[in-house]
């Protein structure tokens, strides 16, 4: 009789077991989807470091995931291709299954095109999803970045991180001890005599070196305390003494022959600080192998570090940005194959790894801190408190 107990407690079990687990496929949509032999698209428009990092990430997924799913990629490189195919794509109704233009502003209006695919469904999956150890190392404040409140997005995510950026200013403090200055400015007046010092320098194109940039004037905007954008009003502002205070003080800087605008558009100013000809440029965080790989290959040896603007006082900014990549539609197989790469880039360790020490973008996964390399470390000049 205990046997006959026993087994039928053992059974018992078991069929409990079944039916939780019935009943979660029953509630999970994408339970019953087998992604097995997937070929996946990807558009991106990584380059250089990024590009090779992005190579060795996707040669792994293909090599190892359990279903066999290839990930193709169409490399656009730097500048306008990517956007421009993209849209061109999207009138077709030939989109790929991931892009990498994925800041969320722009996902707005793919949802709104019908093209984009939110990615909560996968995410919150039982079968596919994030497990809660995968969950708790993913900085959910930044996720929320992504999840536009509105309507009719009403918080769902559009687009998944790939990294932290920030607009940061190059500073070349050769060319500044040079000019006679023994530290970076950090007040406007200062830094004012600093650009204008360096552009009488010989060797120099001049002392900061512009960009026709909306994000280099937020930058320059909030040094001087303005607010950009007003939440209880619900509207932009630049008409503000702050807004005009940064307009008259880049004007006054260019007038004045101590800034100055590169040829090329892009980023042609930072590629002029990374062979020494200004002493100041502002860019992306992540651009640092684009100014040291170049100093490399031209045999230049320049001390130089990347920092803030100057500011008011008390206005000390360093703006961010969370860059992202986003699924478009596709068949259901292909939109899980896609999810299934993201969460491979976002929670495989090495993958995040190879990904941050390639594209320098801040890592919004905890546990990549302790996975950075000491050597990475040492040869790459981080942002610095001045």
């Amino acid at each position: 009789m205990r046997n006959r107990k026993w087994m039928l407690g053992v059974v018992l079990a078991a069929l409990l077991v079944a039916s939780v687990v019935n009943v979660r496929a029953q509630d999970d949509p994408l339970a019953g989807l087998d992604p097995s032999g997937v070929t996946l698209q990807y558009w991106h428009e990584w380059a250089g470091s990024q590009e090779t990092g992005m190579d060795q990430i996707i040669e792994n997924f293909n090599s190892t995931n359990e279903w066999g799913i290839t990930v193709e990629q169409t490399k656009f490189g730097a500048g306008p291709g990517l956007s421009e195919n993209l849209s061109t794509a999207i009138t077709a109704g030939e989109t790929p299954n991931l892009a990498g233009d994925g800041f969320v502003g722009r996902a707005l209006g793919w949802y709104l095109d019908g093209v984009l695919v939110p990615l909560d469904i996968y995410t919150d999956s039982a079968t596919w999803g994030l497990s809660e150890e995968e969950r708790a190392l993913i900085n959910q404040e930044l996720l929320a970045i992504n999840r536009p409140a509105l309507a009719p997005f009403d918080g769902q995510l559009l687009a998944w991180p790939v990294g932290i950026s920030s607009n940061v200013m190059s500073v070349n403090l050769d060319l500044l001890a040079e000019a006679g200055f023994d530290s970076v400015p950090t007040t406007f007046e200062d830094f004012r005599a600093a650009a204008c010092a360096v552009a009488e320098l010989e060797e120099t194109n001049g002392g900061l070196a512009m960009r026709i940039s909306a994000s280099e004037l937020y930058n320059f905007i909030l040094s001087f305390g303005g607010p950009v954008y007003d939440a209880e009003a619900d509207r932009f502002v630049l008409t503000d003494d702050a807004t005009l205070q940064a307009l008259q003080y880049l004007q006054d800087l260019y007038n004045d022959d101590c800034a100055y605008i590169p040829e090329g558009g892009g980023f042609a100013n930072t590629g002029e600080f990374s062979l020494g000809l200004n002493a100041f440029a502002l860019g992306s965080s992540v651009g640092v192998p684009f100014i040291q790989g170049p100093m490399n290959e031209a045999g230049l040896e320049i001390n130089w570090i990347n920092t803030t603007t100057p500011w008011a006082e008390g206005n000390r900014t360093l703006p961010t940005f969370l860059r992202g990549v986003v699924m478009m539609q596709g068949t259901p197989e292909e939109n899980l194959a896609t999810w299934l790469f993201i969460k491979y880039w976002a929670t495989d360790p090495e993958a995040q790894r190879i990904w941050t020490e390639s594209a320098q973008y801040q890592p919004y996964n905890s546990a990549v801190p302790a996975l950075i390399s000491e050597e990475f470390l040492a040869t790459n000049p981080p942002v610095r408190e001045l």
